[in-house]
């Protein structure tokens, strides 16, 4: 055992100092003998001895009982008393004190050292309890959630201030109470009271949590969603104490999912639903409508006319302002069951509910286009909006809210194409249009994931030697069936689809390759004999400068990427850059004139060569030649086909090929269809020809044949 400071209160000497001499043999220090409870009290108070062996019977006014209570309350300090004789009255006051032991006077050594070693280790375990019950008390009372404990019976016999906040009762009050009385709980939707779950843990001896959207009924009256759960408590030999409860205020919790919940499925910008959540709410009528065949409902899907202008000339911010602005007017005439969303961008969507007259979602219409009609205030500057509208009614049947949203569209960019501040009604026939647009889209990505489609090559000749100076690769459709369809038909559909690019790419690709293995097959020039290709044989000459002309589609100068892309397929292929000729249309120009002329220059630092096609049938053809590095420029066939006829298309080409040598370009004419029109082209100075007096476009295989079959004598 410890040395020990041991305070000895006795009145009698001889025993006093038989005490302290046993105590000092045990190994304990006694600084101290005093033989009056008033002196036992202010030593103890000074000393703070680690025990107190006190005398019950004093002969001072102050008895030992009396000052053992006044230490203890003092002082945590564990109190022995020594008594010859105690009555049963004396014992009953003496245990008040909690006292962690009697000694009988006489006593020996022995017995002395087994109760101060039963007291030390009495008073450290209780001691270590009381701090293990004040640190829970304090985590207890410091956590945010309400807590609550019973007995085995249920009562509750211990609540935290968290607990008392939530339910109106003190601990005071609801100590001994049922929890069923304290804590009330109710379901929120169908308002009915909830079994106390500290009670059902205790008589299903298991965990118990509330359902969700709970509600605790306060002591005042007022309702609080909780969130809750309660177990059962057993001691260390597994008996069942009582049961303890949490529950948690979720107010905050439901607030923080509400707002989490509404960002997601509204716009940030106008605070109106987004489109996840107005596909939702379509695909709910349009489920509706399957069920209830009398249910009616029309889209309406808007477009803010020339909003694109007002954002780029006065900025963002002041559009983003607009359209906030714009929000509240569509709704001035809607009901409580429609909705209206923002989209994105300037595209705006509304669903009008239980409606089966088409002249009702049409008078909504006009009432939109009329209530965007005002000037709007943004900032300083007074702002005119109108907007471009397409209805869909549900009297057409559809499946899915893309398709529904689809035709929207189509009958909004027809009001738009009528100069915009108007609506359009999505009607059978449009709708058979589009049906027969979804389907040929499916076929054309059929087409390409089967690999139908196929480079055919139209060769380009010098009009002064009839040598075949390049191949312009030309795509085709190659049905199962045989039917070749051409790109008047399919090449719109591939732009609108988006897809454009990855055909031009990969007939890039599969014409640079063509093109490499034609090169290899031997030396000659390539010329022309009855419409097929073939070789002039002289092993003196070196292989011909054959190059290949591909078309462009004004949508790659939206790509970032488009040099990269370039420049990966000449190194796969292993083909020069002046091996190819990008043929463009006047259309890039005018769509963003300084963005392609950037990467027009890009393109010619790999050498390739840039035709300008279809010349003379755009707006402002002229003014384009001499603002980007152009090398080549194709007359359009329409200008070719009655030179020979007409005077005056004469005189027009006479001046195309004047202005295209002035600025140092070569011509190309489209079309040449007989020796007349080759001739007149010749002596205007005009360098190349294509068109079917020289030869149709046809594919790789026949022209490798041709190339193959080489007859020295042609």
């Amino acid at each position: 055992m410890d040395k020990k400071i041991i305070l000895v209160v006795e009145d009698e000497v001889v025993i006093a100092m038989d005490l302290q001499a046993m105590l000092i043999e045990l190994g304990h220090e006694v600084p101290e003998i005093v033989i009056s409870g008033e002196a036992a009290i202010q030593t103890a108070l000074e000393l703070h001895p680690d025990l107190v062996l006190m005398d019950i019977h004093l002969s001072a006014a102050l008895d030992g009982i009396d000052a053992a209570a006044a230490i203890v309350k003092a002082l945590d300090i564990p109190v022995i008393y020594l008594t010859a004789y105690a009555d049963e009255k004396t014992l009953q006051r003496a245990s008040l004190t909690a006292p962690f032991g009697y000694i009988l006077k006489p006593f020996e050594a022995k017995e002395l050292r087994a109760n101060l070693e039963i007291a030390f280790y009495k008073h450290s375990l209780e001691k270590t309890i009381k701090e293990h019950r004040q640190w829970l008390l304090a985590v207890l009372n410091s956590i945010s959630e309400g807590v609550a404990a019973s007995d085995p019976s249920g009562l509750i016999k211990f609540m935290n201030p968290v607990a008392e906040v939530l339910t109106g009762w003190s601990q005071t009050e609801a100590i001994g109470r049922s929890p069923a009385e304290v804590f009330r709980f109710m379901d929120e939707v169908t308002r009915t009271l909830i079994d106390s779950p500290l009670l059902r843990s205790l008589h299903e001896n298991h965990t118990v949590y509330l359902p969700e959207n709970t509600l605790l009924l306060t002591k005042q009256g007022d309702e609080i969603p909780v969130a809750d759960s309660a177990a059962p408590i057993y001691s260390d030999r597994g008996q069942l104490e009582g049961a303890v409860m949490v529950v948690r205020d979720s107010t905050e919790q439901r607030r923080m999912e509400a707002q989490l919940e509404h960002n997601a499925l509204h716009d940030a910008l106008t605070h109106l639903p987004n489109r996840a959540l107005f596909l939702d709410r379509l695909q709910q009528a349009i489920d509706r409508s399957r069920r209830s065949p009398e249910f009616g409902f029309a889209i309406m899907l808007l477009d803010l006319d020339r909003f694109k202008s007002i954002n780029d000339t006065l900025g963002h911010l002041l559009g983003d302002q607009l359209l906030v602005a714009i929000a509240p007017r569509l709704q001035t005439h809607l009901r409580s069951i429609d909705t209206v969303a923002r989209l994105g961008g300037d595209e705006f969507a509304v669903l009008l509910e239980d409606i089966t007259d088409v002249a009702v979602a049409c008078r909504t219409a006009e009432r939109i286009v009329d209530d965007l009609a005002p000037p709007f205030m943004v900032g300083n500057h007074e702002l005119l909006i109108t907007a471009s509208i397409g209805i869909v009614m549900s009297s057409i049947p559809y499946e899915q809210t893309t398709d529904l949203l689809r035709d929207a569209d189509i009958a909004m960019y027809r009001a738009k194409a009528r100069g915009g501040s108007d609506y359009e009604l999505f009607d059978l026939a449009m709708h058979r249009q589009a049906r027969q647009l979804m389907q040929r889209e499916h076929a054309l990505r059929h087409a390409i994931a089967h690999n139908e489609l196929q480079v055919h090559y139209q060769p380009i000749v010098s009009l002064a030697t009839y040598e075949v100076t390049s191949l312009e690769a030309l795509v085709r459709w190659q049905k199962p069936n045989g039917e070749l369809i051409y790109p008047d038909q399919f090449i719109a559909l591939a732009e609108e689809m988006g897809i454009i690019t990855s055909i031009d790419q990969w007939v890039l690709r599969e014409a640079c390759q063509q093109l490499q293995a034609w090169q290899q097959m031997g030396k000659g020039a390539w010329v022309l004999a009855n419409e097929h290709l073939t070789r002039q044989i002289d092993s003196t000459d070196p292989p011909p400068s054959i190059s290949i002309n591909v078309n462009l589609s004004s949508h790659h100068f939206a790509q970032k990427n488009l040099l990269d892309t370039f420049v990966s397929i000449l190194q796969d292929t292993g083909m020069g850059g002046h091996q190819l000729k990008l043929e463009v249309t006047e259309s890039i120009f005018i769509k963003n004139a300084k963005e392609a002329a950037a990467i027009l220059k890009q393109l010619k630092q790999l050498n390739v060569q840039i035709c300008l096609d279809d010349f003379g049938t755009g707006y402002s053809s002229f003014s384009y030649l001499h603002q980007f590095p152009i090398d080549i420029v194709k007359i359009d066939r329409s200008f070719i086909q009655d030179i020979d006829t007409d005077a005056e298309k004469l005189e027009i080409v006479r001046a195309m090929v004047g202005l295209c040598h002035t600025l140092d370009m070569a011509v190309t004419a489209e079309g040449i269809a007989t020796p007349q029109q080759r001739d007149i082209l010749q002596d205007l100075g005009c360098e190349f020809g294509q068109g079917y007096l020289f030869a149709r476009a046809t594919n790789g295989t026949t022209i490798t044949r041709g190339l193959a079959s080489s007859d020295a004598r042609v």
